[in-house]
């Protein structure tokens, strides 16, 4: 049984709080099963953890997951300290039930007695009637409806606002690992059991094991959406437009289109493998950290020399024009971002070249490249390599 506050307050075992799940899983399980019928994923995203913004992009088959997770909790004789993923499914769920109640009331008590349970219908009018206050009379706040605002300030302020609001890394990391998941879990349906019948069961675990998602929408005819990993240098996708729009809020995460077989990964596998490391990464540097080998003033002024004149080992050059210096490889790429390791061609108007005030200069952004383009290729190869693909 799920408990907060030192056991003092305890969550019913009773009709109230299996229909209130019953009705959720349903609802939810019927949007799992249209999306399959449709070849793609809802829009706007669908399932009961939409009313909670932090968790609405959760894939379906998690979102039943983890309510099936938290049923198994409140099934069990023991008790069981809440945790804040916990209250948000609660609410999520009594929030689900009781907005179905009201648009669907025909459908209620059909739901309900094709379950494992067969309450009276005089019970379930009771249970109806008390579901809004469920989740309320059990928990107090509702911290988890604000973790999204997180994410629109600068990592400073938001945890300036969470230690103001007593919301430690510790207590909120259940949700970021929920929002993480891309896979249902093995426990699923042993989880299930005492919410729905033996038969139902099977059906669901058969949707969940489903490949997710059934298909993702096309920008074009060729090209899907998805999200490049700088970091990582993956390329992640096909994803939903809107996951990743949200996750280019990260700084080393950019929104791109491209051919289903060029991405590296799935966006599911990599929330389950990567997204935590470059977060974790993009809150402590504005750059990704890189270390440039030494290299004494001799050999540098050397350098810096046969780059202006025969060019370096590798080609590339250092030549001059009216405003300054520039980088430029064999393949005829100007360098425009040495934090990046991205090169241009000499025309590209939206990222022009990047200018330097002297040779030195220029040189120093070219090894920086190197530096940011080697650790790169190895964080790439360790990733390909944690996914069985090296």
């Amino acid at each position: 049984m799920l408990t907060c506050y030192n056991h003092t307050i305890r969550l019913p075992n009773n009709d109230l709080t299996y229909l209130a799940f019953r009705l959720a899983v349903q609802e939810t399980l019927s949007d799992l099963e249209l999306s399959h019928d449709l070849d793609e994923e809802l829009d706007p995203p669908a399932g009961f953890l939409t009313v909670v913004p932090f968790l609405e992009q959760v894939p379906i088959p998690v979102q039943i997951d983890l309510l099936a997770a938290t049923w198994a909790q409140q099934s069990q004789p023991r008790l069981i300290r809440a945790s804040l993923l916990d209250a948000a499914v609660l609410y999520a769920v009594c929030t689900t039930a009781s907005r179905f109640a009201t648009d669907s009331p025909e459908l209620v008590i059909p739901f309900l007695k094709a379950g494992p349970r067969n309450p009276s219908p005089r019970a379930i009018r009771k249970a109806l009637r008390k579901v809004d206050d469920l989740f309320e009379e059990f928990w107090d706040d509702q911290d988890f409806l604000m973790i999204s605002d997180f994410q629109d300030v600068p990592p400073d302020q938001a945890r300036q606002l969470k230690l103001q609001l007593g919301l430690s890394d510790e207590y909120l990391q259940p949700l970021y690992d929920a929002l993480g998941r891309g896979r249902v879990s093995g426990d699923v349906s042993v989880n299930l059991q005492g919410l729905l019948t033996d038969e139902e069961i099977q059906d669901a675990v058969t949707l969940l094991r489903a490949p997710w998602p059934p298909q993702c929408r096309p920008v074009d005819d060729t090209f899907h959406c998805g999200i490049e990993d700088e970091y990582h240098g993956l390329l992640v996708g096909p994803c939903d437009e809107v996951a990743a729009e949200q996750e280019a809020d990260c700084r080393f995460i950019v929104e791109i289109s491209a051919a289903n077989d060029a991405f590296d990964c799935s966006y599911c596998e990599w929330t389950e493998h990567f997204r935590e490391d470059v977060r974790r990464i993009a809150d402590k540097h504005s750059v990704v950290p890189v270390v440039v080998p030494d290299e004494d003033e001799a050999a540098t002024l050397a350098a810096v020399k046969q780059a202006q004149s025969t060019g370096l080992s590798d080609g590339t050059r250092i030549v001059s024009r009216q405003d300054g210096w520039l980088v430029l490889d064999d393949g005829g790429y100007f360098l425009e971002d040495p934090n990046a390791a991205v090169w241009v061609p000499e025309d590209d108007a939206d990222l022009p070249a990047m200018v330097f005030i002297t040779a030195e200069e220029a040189y120093a952004a070219y090894r920086r490249s190197c530096a940011v383009g080697e650790a790169r290729k190895r964080r790439r190869e360790r990733a390909l390599k944690r996914l069985g693909r090296a």
